[in-house]
Order: structure tokens, then sequence, then C-alpha cells
């Protein structure tokens, strides 16, 4: 799913089959750790019971994880 904003970039948004691709994590691991308030990107909240990731908080979470470079 794709926002466009006027005079903006189009903000992709992630269902979370597509944050499982992403991230390696099962879809019920992201729904315990988003009930339970684990580390996960910041979602969005459509309305109901839908859920979206920013393409952006994602790829920021990913790098946020990476263990620091060995010197």
């Amino acid at each position: 799913m794709t926002v466009q904003h006027p005079r903006a970039r189009p903000i992709a948004l992630l269902t979370a089959k597509d944050l499982s691709a992403q991230t390696g994590m099962s879809m019920s691991t992201i729904y315990r750790k988003r009930s339970t308030g684990e580390s996960l990107p910041r979602a969005v909240k459509l309305g109901g019971h839908a859920v979206r990731w920013r393409q952006s908080d994602v790829d920021s979470w990913i790098e946020e994880q990476l263990e620091p470079e060995a010197r």
C-alpha cells in the first residue's frame, strides 16, 4: 500500500507479512512482540485492527539492531 501526500514522496506502508519477509520474524512473533511491547518498528494504526509499518521506520529499526562493528 502506498499513501501519497501532495508535494511529497509516496510513503510505503508494509503489512505484517511484508515485515515478516524483511526481518525474518514469523508473523506470530511480530504479533506477540507487538502485544508485549517488545522492540519492533513503530506501527501506523489505520483503524480497527489494521496496522501497517512505514518502510523508512523498518529500515531504521533494522539498522539499530545491527551489532557494533568489530575494531
